[in-house]
């Protein structure tokens, strides 16, 4: 099996591509791959590719055929309230791995307030991609108010509710909120809107990155 690979630079039969640094390194060192291995290449947009690295240290390589055409983008779109770092990473990759289309971090009365890393978000998900083999990175969006989402929320959204709620049904959204939850008045909102569906992930309150895979694999099967 041919590792898969992200390179943000158009794809196509005969194209010779430079590596950034951070790859060259990793191919180089880590990977230990030298001229004449052949890696599988994605950018998100294109499909997969077949390449060969054409430089004793990995600087630069060859696309040589197309091995997959690009997949329609789906899955829901995860709704985040920011946890604290450990478990906000521990969110990115398992989102990624599950599928999702999209990610949007919420500021909320609980949520962390620590300064919001986009550049090392954009890692997380590339490195999960490359794992489980996805050509697709999930959208990550800039963090928004709690307030300023519902106001502009007009499709179903499933919640991840510790006090109960219905059954989980398929969603476009998912809603988790931070640690310690949503604040009371936070709730209030939220069971106001027609749009959110509370359901339920069992009788023990789940940590975040825990509630993540548990209400994602609840909404989409």
């Amino acid at each position: 099996m041919l590792k898969h690979l992200y390179l943000n630079a158009p794809l196509a039969q005969g194209a010779h591509l430079a590596f950034p640094e951070a790859l060259q390194a990793r191919l180089h060192r880590v990977l230990r791959l030298n001229e004449g291995a052949e890696v599988a290449l994605f950018n998100g947009a294109q499909g997969l590719w077949r390449a060969k690295i054409s430089d004793p240290k990995a600087r630069t390589a060859e696309v040589l055929e197309q091995l997959q055409p690009q997949p329609t983008v789906s899955g829901a779109t995860l709704v985040l309230g920011l946890p604290k770092r450990e478990a906000w990473e521990a969110a990115l990759r398992q989102a990624t791995e599950l599928g999702v289309a999209a990610i949007q971090p919420l500021t909320t009365q609980y949520s962390q307030r620590d300064k919001f890393n986009a550049a090392r978000a954009e890692g997380l998900l590339i490195e999960a991609a490359e794992q489980c083999e996805r050509l697709t990175l999930p959208t990550l969006a800039a963090p928004q108010s709690l307030t300023g989402w519902i106001k502009t929320l007009s499709t179903p959204c499933a919640w991840a509710y510790e006090r109960g709620g219905s059954s989980p049904s398929s969603a476009s959204q998912v809603l988790i909120g931070p640690e310690g939850g949503f604040s009371p008045a936070e709730v209030a909102v939220l069971q106001a809107h027609s749009c959110i569906k509370p359901f339920s992930l069992g009788p023990t309150i789940l940590r975040t990155d825990t509630a993540v895979v548990a209400a994602l694999v609840a909404t989409q099967l």
